[in-house]
């Protein structure tokens, strides 16, 4: 990343004071925006975050009849509570969030961001705030196409009544993309490779998420999932959603994981000492 310019026809000599909080985040996110959406990394992403479109598209070319019990919004909830909240969410959040820092250290262009007259947590919140932007661009086309795919399979009728919980579950993909993008965030200003503990934990610590009593309650998934309204009808496919939290736990611990991993994150960026490497 590049520095930061200065405001056309600034004083030079207001160069040495603090740029404004919003200011200096503005122009970071900016920066970020803009490497984000033209970097590799975002390619293999709107592949996995737009898979199911194509899917549900060639799903509903070809399987002509469901089971009566079964219908396409069934399969839509398991693409939702399944795919995107257990799966593609968390593992785009993982790629993005812990880059945020380890890219500009890696990159050596650490220093062009530490050196402007900006607080560093205007930094770490402009980078967060593009990471937002780019994955919600990516998830919510995607979950709204797959959406009427697949609920339209036997005609429109009906499908009115299945519109909010489109509108719920769009609202539960972003509080997901929040959620583990501030976690994976924390990694990544904790950890100096935090890919590898990251994908232990989505794919080993959160499979508690499944077992019975409270085990689930010290995972992330499990909260989120829980907010997904509806359910399939067929037995063996409702056993997908396992244990069903109530709604107000759900909202508070997200609400207090995203205070609680932001706020670590910023004292640790802001605090922190980067040495490079020669």
């Amino acid at each position: 990343m590049s520095a930061i310019p200065a405001a056309p026809g600034a004083d030079t000599r207001d160069q040495g004071r603090a740029v404004p909080f919003f200011r200096a985040g503005r122009a970071v996110f900016d920066l970020s925006l803009e490497g984000m959406v033209w970097s590799r990394r975002s390619l293999l992403m709107i592949l996995l975050l737009g898979l199911p479109a194509p899917l549900a598209l060639l799903f509903r070319i070809f399987i002509t009849r469901l089971p009566p019990r079964v219908g396409g919004f069934d399969f839509y909830g398991i693409v939702i509570a399944f795919y995107y909240v257990r799966n593609a969410l968390p593992l785009a959040a993982l790629f993005y969030a812990t880059a945020l820092v380890a890219d500009e250290v890696e990159g050596k262009t650490i220093t062009y961001l530490l050196t402007r007259p900006i607080q560093r947590m205007s930094v770490l919140a402009g980078k967060f705030a593009a990471y937002l932007v780019t994955t919600l661009a990516l998830a919510l086309p995607a979950v709204v196409l797959t959406f009427f795919l697949l609920t339209t399979i036997r005609g429109w009728s009906g499908m009115g009544s299945h519109v909010p919980d489109l509108f719920r579950d769009m609202g539960v993909v972003a509080l997901t993309l929040v959620t583990y993008g501030a976690f994976f965030t924390l990694m990544g200003v904790l950890l100096r490779r935090p890919v590898i503990p990251g994908l232990l934990f989505l794919f080993v610590w959160e499979l508690l998420a499944n077992a019975p009593g409270y085990l689930p309650r010290f995972t992330i998934t499990a909260y989120l999932r829980s907010l997904i309204h509806h359910r399939p009808p067929d037995e063996g496919m409702a056993e997908i959603f396992a244990q069903v939290l109530p709604t107000a736990l759900c909202l508070e611990a997200v609400g207090a994981m995203i205070v609680v991993f932001l706020a670590g994150a910023a004292w640790i960026f802001s605090t922190r000492e980067y040495v490079l490497d020669q």
